[in-house]
């Protein structure tokens, strides 16, 4: 990421940033302690109140951004760090990286030059610190948060997808993000912002320009059926007739 951009919206009207805002100041409100304060306080800032493990950090987070519109962000066992920050100049590509434990707090780099730092704050709940490129990890940071995990019900669905283009006759790609917000991005068309629900077990996401796409888990795999805009619709709105296109989704993190 360019080190003279914010977390701030360079994709989205103004009014889906409004919009995106409010769902993201419901579900966690901003706070500003750090390690440094808890460590100096004497705070302990683990899950449980003990000292902070791998075990305690592996999962799915939500954090929000520095205009409090949320985004999650998956720490694997592996070490590796992903994120669903779709405001950059990859978009719905979202952020990879690594994560390690650091003074009792999680700490995930990206390869884009932001860092996220979590942390208990002195009155015992999860925050976090975001550090943009160029910041000096010591100083005061870009933005600060509350950190939660990432409803269960969600966290499976949680993530960046690689999707077949409709129809492409190049076998072109690009890329879905799944926000525990229940907003969705994409890194394909003018307008890339929809919403998702899971329905029978199938995420179904409609997208503000028409398109919809149901992402089914079937046999090991992700299968992705897209119907452009103007397909025939059913009484609850989802689409009635044959998929424009029927192909296979791989997640990417």
């Amino acid at each position: 990421m360019n080190t003279t951009l914010s977390r701030a919206s360079l994709l989205a009207p103004r009014w889906l940033c409004m919009m995106v805002t409010i769902i993201g100041a419901a579900l966690i409100a901003l706070m500003s302690n750090g390690c440094a304060t808890a460590a100096k306080s004497g705070v302990n800032v683990s899950l449980d109140q003990a000292s902070l493990t791998s075990i305690d950090a592996v999962g799915s987070w939500t954090l929000t951004d520095d205009e409090n519109t949320t985004f999650d962000v998956v720490l694997a066992e592996s070490g590796v760090a992903s994120s669903n920050w779709s405001k950059g100049p990859t978009g719905a590509q979202g952020e990879i990286g690594t994560w390690s434990l650091r003074d009792d707090c999680i700490v995930a780099e990206y390869e884009d030059g932001w860092c996220d730092t979590i942390f208990r704050n002195e009155q015992g709940k999860m925050s976090k610190r975001s550090y943009a490129p160029g910041v000096a990890r010591t100083g005061a940071p870009s933005n600060t948060g509350q950190a939660v995990r990432t409803p269960a019900a969600y966290a499976s669905w949680v993530g960046v997808y690689e999707t077949p283009m409709a129809q492409s006759r190049v076998g072109r790609q690009f890329y879905v993000a799944i926000q525990s917000s229940h907003v969705a991005w994409k890194t394909a068309d003018e307008v890339r912002v929809g919403s998702w629900w899971i329905e029978g077990g199938w995420l179904r996401v409609r997208w503000a320009d028409g398109w919809f796409d149901e992402f089914r888990p079937l046999a090991g795999k992700i299968e992705v059926r897209s119907w452009k805009p103007g397909s025939p619709l059913d009484g609850k709105g989802n689409p009635a007739g044959e998929p424009t296109n029927i192909g296979v989704s791989r997640r990417m993190h």
